[in-house]
């Protein structure tokens, strides 16, 4: 058992709201965690340990910003209870911003994991952009998900496509600012997902209180 897999790091509903109620985060994140977390109140939910963290750190060779690892470590996403494949994915209603994700006329389904790219992308999208992956529009490079390394004070969750990063890297053209920002935080991305598909096919839709 893994530690983002003990005890005290999955619960049900009830036991989320309460990890919620009992952090230090701002009262604005706190709720938009509760949303998230009151719309698909049947699941089982997890948040990451400091060790399951320090795990993600050493795998990717980086340094995760504190503000990402505190309110990771209040929740984190959907429960499991062994791996899948496919993963359990989410759908969101829409962006805070104005980025290619909302002109996507396809309906996009994202895995929600931390370091989801390839080796070969690390290097792109680490080292050279500074963004580290946390989601990725399933079965696609067209629209990954990340947080900014760089800049360690912005909390917003960006987007940007894989294939256009290789694009441009092979034309020798700079990845700096080549992102866009998507949501304004990971809690309020979460709060953002509208439903769920299930490893069997089956999709559940939020509900609403």
């Amino acid at each position: 058992m893994s530690s983002e897999e003990t005890p005290d790091r999955i619960g049900s509903c009830h036991n989320a709201l309460q990890w919620i109620s009992a952090s230090r985060l701002p009262m604005m994140h706190k709720r938009h965690l509760e949303v998230f977390v009151t719309k698909f109140q049947p699941f089982t939910f997890f948040r990451d340990s400091p060790e399951q963290l320090d795990n993600y750190e050493s795998a990717d060779r980086l340094s995760l910003p504190t503000w990402f690892r505190t309110v990771r470590e209040v929740l984190g996403f959907i429960h499991t209870t062994s791996p899948t494949h496919p993963p359990v994915l989410a759908q969101f209603d829409a962006p805070d911003y104005d980025c290619n994700m909302a002109d996507a006329e396809q309906v996009q389904w994202y895995q929600l994991k931390l370091g989801v790219m390839g080796e070969d992308d690390a290097e792109l999208f680490v080292n050279q952009a500074g963004l580290y992956p946390i989601a990725t529009w399933f079965g696609t490079d067209q629209s990954y998900l990340a947080i900014n390394l760089r800049d360690r004070e912005d909390k917003r969750i960006h987007e940007f496509s894989g294939a256009d990063f290789w694009d441009m890297s092979f034309n020798g053209e700079s990845l700096n600012g080549s992102s866009q920002p998507a949501f304004s935080s990971y809690s309020k991305m979460l709060s953002h997902i509208s439903r769920l598909k299930l490893p069997d096919g089956a999709i559940f839709s939020a509900r609403h209180e």
